[in-house]
């Protein structure tokens, strides 16, 4: 029996499937070769007593995301991440194009592409409509926590590269907030994580486990290509409506006014990088007139891309050793326990330093 956790009282309809879990449910996926979790599977039973015990505690009551589902793929046991498209909505019919450029042969294999590559795009039965986007299943950034200041520095260099990238090839993503950013940590982990409860294993058999990203360097990639857009290298980028992304709008969308979407980038990854620094994570000083020219309210006076990356690796080259393996400390952090803490991540940092992790983890190729 699952461990008790406190909830709510218990409805008879609690922990049944939603509307819009409905869709995903049934054999058809199992036919292309995924397999969904318990829940999905036809005949799918609770295995909570229903109106008696809080469905949260059992994994088959854990809920999935309408319009993401999650699941494994049956040859190679891989877990993945399924989204539905639909061709005719404009944004989502964009998202597949955009999507689909940045995962063919020539674009996949350069290291500075960070976009999650589409593994496959399968059609939906009986609906012409709509088709599934099937892609690496992807954690948040920020979980588990970053220990060091070179590991934030690595998460920031991946996204800038990313960035440049696409707009290098004339894709301004628009939408460039934490919230669109993600990490491939299968490396992390010594076994298999649960896509929904991800402190748990995928099986629930106890806590997932994982390694730091000092000692197993995790993959990181942007995502949601919804507002992103393609433009004709020929002619100069037209100015765009502005959107609100992540929570936050650029200087010129609060004066309503249309936008050049690349420097609508830079500002927002400046002012995700401006999130770590203020008020997350102490020790990020050294970026702070990087990061203000990224987010000038006169689109004209930002950096381009290109000058982004040129500029953060010199300011990184110039960072001493010790620097970037100082603990990244975040700035609510309980004052009681920094001591604790602090000696924890000397013992730490000599045990990464001996098996000779570099200050700055880079993943593998």
């Amino acid at each position: 029996m699952a461990p008790y956790r406190k909830g709510p009282p218990v409805k008879p309809e609690l922990g049944m499937l939603y509307s819009m879990e409905v869709w995903w449910a049934g054999e058809w996926l199992k036919e292309r070769g995924y397999l969904l979790r318990p829940r999905y599977r036809s005949g799918w039973k609770p295995s909570w007593r229903i109106g008696k015990d809080f469905y949260l505690n059992y994994e088959d009551g854990l809920a999935g995301h309408g319009i993401v589902m999650d699941a494994i793929r049956i040859s190679d046991s891989l877990m993945v991440a399924m989204k539905r498209v639909s061709l005719s909505s404009v944004r989502q019919a964009g998202e597949e194009k955009v999507a689909t450029l940045f995962s063919n042969d020539q674009h996949s294999t350069n290291p500075l592409n960070h976009y999650i590559r589409v593994l496959e795009v399968l059609s939906v039965p009986d609906n012409i409509n709509e088709k599934i986007i099937v892609m690496i299943f992807m954690r948040g950034v920020m979980d588990p926590s970053f220990n060091t200041i070179g590991e934030v520095l690595q998460f920031f260099k991946e996204m800038i590269e990313g960035l440049q990238y696409m707009h290098r090839n004339n894709v301004a993503h628009r939408d460039c907030s934490i919230n669109n950013m993600a990490m491939d940590a299968k490396s992390m982990y010594t076994r298999i994580y649960h896509p929904i409860e991800q402190k748990k294993r995928f099986d629930w058999s106890g806590g997932a486990l994982h390694h730091s990203r000092t000692r197993c360097p995790p993959k990181y990639y942007l995502f949601d290509f919804g507002f992103s857009r393609l433009y004709d290298s020929s002619q100069p980028p037209p100015l765009e409506p502005a959107i609100k992304s992540g929570g936050y709008f650029t200087p010129e969308a609060e004066e309503d006014a249309l936008c050049d979407p690349f420097a609508a980038d830079v500002y927002l990854l400046g002012n995700m990088m401006c999130f770590f620094g203020c008020p997350g994570i102490h020790g990020l000083k050294f970026l702070a007139e990087l990061v203000d020219d990224m987010m000038a309210d006169d689109p004209a006076k930002r950096p381009t891309m290109d000058e982004v990356a040129s500029r953060f690796s010199v300011i990184v080259q110039k960072q001493p050793w010790w620097k970037l393996r100082t603990r990244a400390v975040k700035k609510d952090e309980i004052i009681f326990l920094k001591p604790f803490r602090t000696l924890h991540h000397i013992l730490w940092t000599f045990s990464m330093m001996l098996m000779l992790k570099p200050a700055i983890p880079c993943p593998r190729p």
